[in-house]
Formats: C-alpha cells, sequence, structure tokens
C-alpha cells in the first residue's frame, strides 16, 4: 500500500517513459532521474515517492525545478553535468518545518550508448541530524557515489580505447590492457568487500565473546531462590541490558547485510499472534519500571503467514522497544492485530503499536525510518539508541512485501506504527478447529524436555575463552550433564579419543585451528554432532556450521535457557555415537 511499491510502473498514464533503471528501483535512499534541456523527470523509486509524499504518475514527466523544495538552485548543476561529465553536490536550508533541516542533493551522470551524459541521476535526502551526523552523512554518500564515479572514468578510458582501435586498427593490446584494468578494479572492489565482511564478523566476535560469561552467570543466579528478591531484581537488570548490547551488535550487522542484499530471510507458515506475544513478553520488564501499560488486543481472525518468524518478530520488538522509550512513565502501549481486503481481494495482516509518548512532527515520519535518523533527536542522549531499528524493519517488511509507516499527530501526542503484510491465512490450529493460537506461547523447539530429565549426556565443551568455559561447565555440570572442557583442538582431539562423547559443544575461533575443521573431525572419526557457540554470526558463517555437522549455530552472547533448550530438544537416542540420523 505504497504509493510507488518496487516494481511499479513508474511513469505518468499515456507517456512513453522508461522504467526506473534496477539500480534506482532497488535503492533504500531516496533516488530519480531526470533528462532532457528542462531536466524532466524520467523514472523515481518507491523512496522518493515516500520523501515527497507524492505518487510517481504525480512527478514523472514535469521539470525538476518543479516538484522539488529549491530544486530551481540546481539547474545550473544540472546543466555543467552534461557538459563535464562530472559529479556535482549540493546542500540547501530548509526552514518550512519547526526545526532546521537541509537538502542534500548528489548527482551524477548516466551515460548512453555515445558513452557521453544522456541523463543525470539525483539523489536527494532532507536530514535534521546535528553537524556531525550531517557531514558523516555526506561522507558516506560520497564515499559510494565516488565508487560509481570511478567506474564511469574507467569505461570512459575504454571507449577512448576502442575509438583508438577504429582509428588505428591496431588497438587489440590497448583494448586488452583497459580489460585488465577493469578486472583489476573488479577484484580490488572484491578484495575490498571481503576484507570488511571479515572485519566486521571479527568486530561481532570480540564484542559478543566477553558478554557470554556475564549473561551465563548473571542468568543464572538470578534463578537462584536462595538469594534476596533485591538481589535477583538487580541481576534481572544486568541480563537485559547485556541483551541490548548483543541486539545492537545485531542492528549494526544487518544494515551491512541490508546494503549488500545479504540480509538472511527464510520464510514458513507461522501464526503471527505468540510471535507477537513473545515480542510483547520481552520488552515486559522495561515497561513495568517505567509503570507503561502494556495493551494486547489480538482481534485478526487470519493470522497466518508465510513469514520469516525471527524477522518478522524482530520487527514487533523494535516498534515495541520503541513505544516504550518514548512513552513517559504512566503512559501506555497498545498492540492491536485486525484484517483488511485489498480492493484485489487480497487479505492482508494490520498489525499497529500505538503509544502515548512524544510524538514525531509530521514532516518527519517518512525521515525516521531512515539509518542513523531518530525523528530530530540527534543530540538528545536522553533516549539513547543510533537509529538503526526502524531503517533494519522497513527493509525486513520489504522482504514480506508488506508496507510499514507511522502516524503522528504531532510533538507530545503519541505515534502509531502500522505493518501490514499480505496473504494472511488462518493460523494452523484454526485450520484444524482448534483454539485461537494467540493465547499460546512461543512455540518451544519439537521434543522439548526439562533439560534435567533428559539423563546424563556426556558433554564435550571446546572454548579458548577460559571465562565462557567455567561458566559452561559449571552450569552444565549443575544441571546434571557430564562435562568435559577443552581450550584447543589438541585437547579436545586428545579428549575423544579417551573418552566417548554423546555431543560436541564448541567455539569457531580457536588458537590451533577452526572449530568448523573440529566439528568435521568429530563428526568423520567419533560420529558426533555439535552445537556451535560463536561471536561470528554472518550468514557465511551459519551455513559453515551446518556443512560441518553442527545441529544448531548459536550467536554469543548465550542465555543458559537457550542452550538448555536445544540440548533438551536433543534426546539420548539420538546424540549417540553410532545413532545419529543421516
Amino acid at each position: 500500500m505504497s504509493s510507488c511499491p518496487p516494481g511499479e510502473e513508474v511513469h505518468s498514464p499515456g507517456e512513453s517513459w522508461p522504467r526506473a533503471a534496477p539500480v534506482i528501483e532497488r535503492a533504500p535512499l531516496p533516488m530519480v532521474e531526470v533528462e532532457g534541456p528542462n531536466h524532466v523527470v524520467a523514472s523515481v523509486n518507491a523512496a522518493f515517492c515516500r520523501l515527497l509524499q507524492k505518487k510517481a504518475g504525480e512527478l514523472v514527466g514535469r521539470p525538476f525545478s518543479e516538484i522539488v523544495p529549491h530544486g530551481d538552485r540546481c539547474v545550473s548543476l544540472l546543466d555543467r553535468i552534461y557538459q563535464t561529465g562530472e559529479f556535482e553536490m549540493q546542500v540547501e536550508p530548509d526552514d518550512s518545518g519547526p526545526d532546521p533541516a537541509h537538502w542534500l542533493f548528489a548527482m551524477w551522470p548516466a551515460l548512453g550508448k555515445d558513452r557521453k551524459p544522456e541523463r543525470v541521476v539525483i539523489q536527494l535526502t532532507r536530514s535534521h541530524f546535528h553537524q556531525n551526523i550531517r557531514e558523516m552523512n555526506q561522507a558516506l554518500m560520497l564515499a559510494a557515489l565516488k565508487q560509481h564515479q570511478m567506474r564511469e572514468a574507467a569505461e570512459k578510458s575504454s571507449a577512448r580505447l576502442e575509438m583508438e582501435v577504429v582509428k588505428r586498427k591496431s588497438a587489440g593490446d590497448a583494448m586488452r590492457r583497459a580489460i585488465d584494468q577493469l578486472t583489476a578494479a573488479q577484484t580490488a572492489s572484491e578484495r575490498g568487500n571481503r576484507a570488511k565482511d571479515n572485519f566486521l564478523a571479527a568486530l561481532s566476535h570480540e564484542l559478543r565473546t566477553p558478554l557470554t560469561p556475564a549473561l551465563l552467570t548473571a542468568a543464572s543466579l538470578r534463578e537462584d531462590s536462595r538469594l534476596p528478591a533485591e538481589v535477583r531484581e538487580q541481576l534481572g537488570v544486568i541480563v537485559r541490558n547485556i541483551g541490548v548490547e548483543a541486539r545492537l551488535i545485531d542492528d549494526l550487522l544487518d544494515v551491512t547485510k541490508i546494503a549488500q542484499g545479504k540480509l538472511e530471510f527464510r520464510p514458513e507458515f507461522c501464526d503471527a499472534h505468540p510471535l507477537i506475544q513473545f515480542a510483547i513478553d520481552i520488552v515486559r520488564g522495561d515497561a513495568a519500571a517505567k509503570d507503561i501499560e502494556l495493551v494486547c488486543s489480538l482481534q485478526a481472525q487470519y493470522s497466518g503467514l508465510t513469514a520469516d518468524p525471527t524477522r518478522f518478530q524482530q520487527v514487533i520488538w523494535n516498534l515495541l522497544r520503541n513505544a516504550v522509550k518514548f512513552t513517559p512513565v504512566g503512559g501506555k502501549v497498545s498492540v492491536r492485530t485486525l484484517n483488511q481486503v485489498s480492493p484485489d481481494e487480497v487479505r492482508w495482516l494490520r498489525i499497529e503499536v500505538s503509544d502515548t509518548g512524544i510524538g514525531i512532527p509530521p514532516e518527519q515520519l517518512e525521515e525516521i525510518f531512515l539509518p542513523f535518523n531518530q525523528g530530530g533527536l540527534g543530540g538528545d542522549h536522553r533516549f539513547g539508541g543510533v537509529g538503526l531499528g526502524l531503517a533494519i524493519a522497513r527493509s525486513i517488511v520489504d522482504l514480506h512485501e508488506g508496507t510499514i509507516g507511522a502516524q503522528s499527530d504531532g510533538p507530545n501526542r503519541g505515534t502509531t506504527f502500522v505493518v501490514e503484510l499480505p496473504r494472511a491465512t488462518l493460523a494452523a490450529p484454526q485450520l484444524a478447529g482448534g483454539a485461537n493460537a494467540a493465547s499460546t506461547a512461543l512455540p518451544s523447539v519439537p521434543g522439548l524436555k526439562d533439560s534435567r530429565a533428559v539423563g546424563a549426556l556426556r558433554l564435550l565443551v571446546v572454548e579458548d575463552h577460559a571465562s565462557t568455559r567455567e561458566a559452561l561447565r559449571y552450569l552444565l555440570q549443575k544441571d546434571g550433564y557430564r562435562v568435559t572442557t577443552a581450550g584447543t583442538m589438541a585437547a579436545a582431539r586428545a579428549a575423544a579419543d579417551g573418552t566417548t562423547f554423546d555431543l560436541v559443544i564448541s567455539d569457531l575461533g580457536l588458537p590451533d585451528g577452526s572449530g568448523i575443521d573440529l566439528m568435521r573431525e568429530m563428526r568423520t572419526t567419533h560420529g558426533l554432532r555439535g552445537i556451535a557457540l560463536s561471536g561470528y554470526g554472518m550468514n557465511e558463517d551459519i551455513a559453515r556450521s551446518r556443512d560441518a555437522g553442527f545441529v544448531a549455530h548459536l550467536i554469543k552472547p548465550v542465555g543458559m535457557a537457550e542452550l538448555r533448550r536445544v540440548l533438551a530438544s536433543l534426546g539420548p537416542a539420538e546424540t549417540r555415537r553410532g545413532e545419529l540420523p543421516a
């Protein structure tokens, strides 16, 4: 229900404008293509439509100077781009709103078949950030567009060489040098991307690893009924804040995955209602600390969706976390679901998350979905956060072919976020004639049993971080497991050669090798499977874990409850040597 969804023909009826270039259609930031001496709009993307709050048909075919504030000030720059073929950027102040803002225009040429500028691509951003964030945003745009500029410069160079071939009929060597240059540039770019991915993975691992023993120990002590209630409540604060720290790390990695088009998406049939309730349970403690009332009204008769349950829950949790964060003490946060049917007879699930919080100015209702945007609160440290949650939520909803938006009557009048997802059906219990699943908790791991009742499984725990290793040993032994620990691959091999184990629990980064290689050895030599505990959580890391024989990949910091659920789901018959399924 966006005014300009991906894939829509972005031209007005009767016109012969071509579709937007794929790079523009998929771009997360507002982009527009103009052509001709009057710089007429040829194509726009969905983000541009949302920014101007116009439909594509109202924009395409009109001069750029008429549809964008201060667009007339860019005409001379647009003329110059056709002459020079160079990248241009301009910043214009915008005093139309209640607080200072700026329009950022980034412009570069699109080359035609004759290698001359045929059109101009414009990236438009309206920013309320404080000076440092604005400068960072400009730097990010310049860096991305510089790569585009360098690629077109290489194409210009190749075109000049090709003309020499025609003139001299002896440019074979020159052309080969130009394919070599492009290949070298592509190789360098790929190498840079791999280096960045490796850096992010290593950074994630280093940030997550120290959190694991703290989370394990605090969570275990919190369960100890012998401790005073006040102490256990304080331990709960520690556990919640470790979870927030881990979520911030996840958000940074998710932004990188979105930019690279690598955000994992594993759709399956699920019931939205229990997933919503589980997200509510996660924020219940923070809401209680501010005396905020949580109201849940799951009225949708059709709550079944084909969705990625983890990503769906991430969207709802982000919206609830924002609502609690920006609602004052004694306020209220409400969650409501209902069904709607579109004119083409598609049934939609509508999810509304409303609060009585600080509200959002109308002109910022679209900007809050941009990365690092906090709705004009840049520099206000009362609420924390870095402004990534809503940007990630929109990308996830887009993957589900849905829409997400915000509604607010202005400052201090609350906000309602609306998520709409298509093709809603009856949930599984409803199809079977049972009760509505909205009253149940998040579905547990199949075969879940009390971890203390699964028998004394023999576990080999391989972890080089001493604090994490000792915390795991103590807590697993306390649960009744027989535990042997090792800090290296060599020590793990020696232990497996001398003792029969049922399961391996291993870190992936070890001092003398990889936990991936260790798992392959344990599977081949001893017929074992394992659980990976790692700070590495990129898609490639999880895929390698599965290929090596790990039955689960738990990303640090790992809570003891999560580890217990996985262990309990693997009964002794499923993990004994020689009895593993193929």
